[in-house]
């Protein structure tokens, strides 16, 4: 009953990057013929709000939206988690995750 969230973003592990083996193609489309996968561009999205730092906002927002609170209380937990002046940010990053 899970959900898997994929960031698509292609970092090739060391092996692919020696040649000893080759990436995967088509790993996402494979992987929604079993499974509920929820895909999305965090990098770019955080790259969007004007700070890279804040992905782990974005793919925390949309991952709320399948965890047991509601949504007010995760943004509590984001604004008493994050340094101060990044309060602004990441609930902005949270909000974009949560509407994918």
């Amino acid at each position: 009953d899970g959900v898997m969230i994929v960031n698509d973003c292609r970092i090739d592990p060391m092996t692919v990057v020696i040649g000893a083996s080759a990436y995967p193609e088509n790993i996402i489309e494979t992987s929604k013929e079993k499974h509920n996968v929820y895909v999305l561009d965090g990098g770019a999205i955080a790259k969007e709000l004007g700070n890279s730092k804040v992905l782990n906002s974005v793919v925390l927002g949309l991952s709320a939206k399948h965890i047991g609170f509601s949504k007010e209380e995760w943004i509590e937990t984001v604004k008493n988690t994050v340094p101060p002046k990044t309060v602004e940010i990441n609930v902005n990053a949270f909000n974009k995750g949560y509407e994918i």
